[in-house]
């Protein structure tokens, strides 16, 4: 078929591109998906980091939940610490509820400190001597001093000291996890840097922990007894050896066939 001509006699051609035309709708399209992927990094480096550090990553993520619903329904989070409180009577009747159930409530001042002094101490552990470990250690110090402070105030309460109300009073909070992780930390012969801001940050968090422990005050005495127990855990040998940075598991000799000589004669032994 003939090219139509255009009235020069010249052959009409198709009007060129414009390049700009083409590259603004590729421009946005790749603007518009780098958002995406920045999300979708973010998702991927977040569980990526919750499945290096899952007893981290549960507990600041109970933290924040708690403080969240706190925020949006203040009564039905009253009526959960009261119910996961770890008081000597609920302790008896359902006593694993109470000793989860209490740890993420912050009942005074910001939550943020908290979270950060989660992610140093337990996050340190648990680098330090991995996931399984590090929850027995903070699990055992939360549960022990809980038990030695709440006992000692109901020894007090039998001998009169205090009236019986104070058996009932509210007893929450994630301090106790921190104090046996932190202590842990120190002790344990982990990385010098970690083991540098475990010690400063127990220096400025020790005053504040302690500061009613002459007065047998609850939660310095439960402070005190987290901190104790958290660094007996960073005693033991098995422990001691996970967090050592130089520590390497020995390996067998390898069995090794014998080899003779070529044309020497091996003797075999066969029963009759």
């Amino acid at each position: 078929m003939p090219s139509p001509l255009s009235p020069g006699g010249a052959p009409l051609s198709a009007p060129p591109l414009d390049s700009r035309a083409t590259r603004l709708p590729l421009a946005a399209a790749a603007a518009a998906a780098c958002p995406a992927r920045r999300v979708l990094a973010t998702v991927a480096a977040a569980g990526c980091l919750a499945c290096r550090f899952p007893v981290t990553s549960v507990l600041v993520a109970a933290l924040v939940a708690a403080r969240v619903m706190r925020g949006t329904a203040p009564e039905l989070a009253h009526r959960w610490q009261w119910a996961t409180s770890t008081t000597l009577d609920q302790l008896v009747h359902h006593p694993l509820g109470v000793l989860l159930g209490s740890i993420p409530w912050v009942t005074e001042g910001p939550v943020a400190p908290w979270v950060a002094l989660a992610g140093l101490a337990v996050g340190g552990l648990e680098y330090t001597v991995g996931s399984v470990a590090t929850f027995a250690v903070l699990f055992g110090g939360h549960t022990g001093a809980t038990l030695i402070s709440e006992g000692i105030l109901g020894l007090r309460v039998a001998g009169g000291q205090l009236p019986t109300s104070a058996l009932h009073i509210l007893d929450v909070g994630p301090s106790y996890v921190v104090a046996a992780s932190l202590a842990a930390v120190v002790v344990l012969p982990g990385r010098h840097r970690l083991r540098t801001v475990a010690r400063i940050a127990l220096v400025v968090i020790l005053p504040a922990m302690t500061y009613g422990v002459v007065d047998v005050d609850l939660d310095s005495v439960g402070h005190i007894a987290a901190f104790s127990l958290g660094a007996l855990a960073a005693t033991v040998p098995a422990l001691r050896r996970r967090a050592d940075p130089g520590h390497e598991p020995a390996q067998e000799p390898l069995a090794t066939e014998p080899t003779t000589a070529p044309g020497t004669a091996v003797a075999t032994h066969s029963e009759p």
